[in-house]
Parts: structure tokens; sequence; C-alpha cells
């Protein structure tokens, strides 16, 4: 499903998103766009979307997938960010404490050649339920991920796959759904792409090479 500055991969079995991919370059945060936190039923969807009660007095926080505060250039794809098919059932001692650090985190790494990001629920084997609103069960997912690529130095000038390895930089991060406490990501969380590409069968970035998709390189994204 495409939105105005991000598109998701829908899983109407679990009715929320695999995953969610966008874009943010040097100018992206620059704009004053108000978070109104107008959660809806997503209408392109509205079959199999959640709605705006889902998950109260569940113990999850309604999470974002695509943060909010990442779309504050434009006020339409802030908005768009609070379809409930962007939402994903998250225990509120992550979502509010070190998920939110890591978003933030991210967002630090924005460049002038653009930073590409996914982020992603996983399902594992032993994954529980919640319901909706309506009394529909929900998935909640055991693992949440995000995969990052930019330029080394951010300022290249290229798309991505006229760089060569020396020029591109990917990082991935592996999170449970847990409390990790109120601290800066954890290098515990850091892993490659193509780790994550294995555990969650799909496939990110298919421009890049196999040797830049292994890359673990906390430093390098501002994690020590």
């Amino acid at each position: 499903m495409d939105y105005k500055h991000y598109c998701l991969g829908f899983n109407k079995e679990h009715r929320q998103a695999n995953w969610v991919y966008y874009e943010l370059g040097a100018t992206n945060l620059t704009g004053k766009a108000s978070r109104k936190n107008d959660f809806r039923v997503d209408p392109k969807i509205s079959r199999w979307s959640a709605t705006p009660d889902d998950y109260k007095r569940s113990g999850y926080d309604r999470g974002h997938l695509c943060p909010a505060a990442d779309m504050s250039f434009n006020a339409k794809a802030m908005s768009e960010t609070f379809y409930m098919s962007n939402m994903t059932p998250q225990l509120n001692r992550l979502n509010q404490d070190m998920w939110a650090k890591l978003e933030a985190k991210v967002r630090v790494n924005k460049c002038s050649d653009t930073l590409y990001v996914v982020t992603g629920a996983y399902f594992g084997s032993n994954a529980t339920t919640t319901f909706d609103g309506a009394g529909n069960t929900v998935a909640v997912p055991t693992n949440y991920y995000k995969v990052l690529l930019r330029t080394k130095t951010g300022s290249t000038g290229k798309a991505i796959q006229d760089c060569t390895d020396d020029e591109l930089i990917s990082i991935g991060f592996w999170v449970e759904q847990k409390s990790y406490g109120n601290i800066e990501p954890p290098r515990s969380i850091c892993t490659t792409v193509a780790d994550i590409e294995q555990k969650t069968g799909f496939t990110f970035f298919p421009k890049v090479s196999a040797t830049v998709k292994k890359q673990n390189n906390p430093t390098q994204w501002g994690i020590n």
C-alpha cells in the first residue's frame, strides 16, 4: 500500500503491516507539522484494518512502525502515519523507552544522499494475541526490526546503485517484544541486514551487494 511518503506490506492474517519503507533526506525533518493523534481505520484496507480502539486496556500501545516524527515535514504524510495499518501492539515500556530512542537515533542519521529505512514486525512461533475493538484476534509480534542503508559520507550526490561497496553503510536492528528499560539502543540489538533477511524471509535493498548487507558497525550509526 502506497501513501504520500511511505509504503507498507500489509498482513491480513495479523491485521497489521509486516513492514513499512520510507526515506529520510537532509530536509525531511525541517517541517513543523503538528502531531494530532488522529488514529483511524485505513480506508484503503478497511475490511482488514484495525480500529482506533484496538489494544486499549490490553497492556499494549498503538505503536507506530513509520514514526509520526519522521514525517514532520508534511502534514498529510504525518496524518497518514496514524492509519491503524501502520500500528502494531507494542508494549508500553518498549514503545516509549528504548524503541523511541532507537527511532531518534535513526533520525540523527538522515543525510543529503537519503537514508533508506525499513521497519517491521516479526511473528515467531511463540507469538501471542490480543483483541481489537470489535473482538477480532490480533497477533502480537515477538520481535521488531529495522534495516538502514545510506552512503558513508552522506553527500556523494549519487544514487545507491551507482555507489561502490566502500561508499555504502548498512545495519540491522533486531528487537525483542520486552522492556529493555529507559536506555539508549544497546549494541546487543545490532546485527546485519543479511541476518534480518534470513530471519524474516524478505529481501531488502535488492540493488545492494551481499557484502554491504553483511556490515554491522554500530559505531558508524552512533551506537556505543
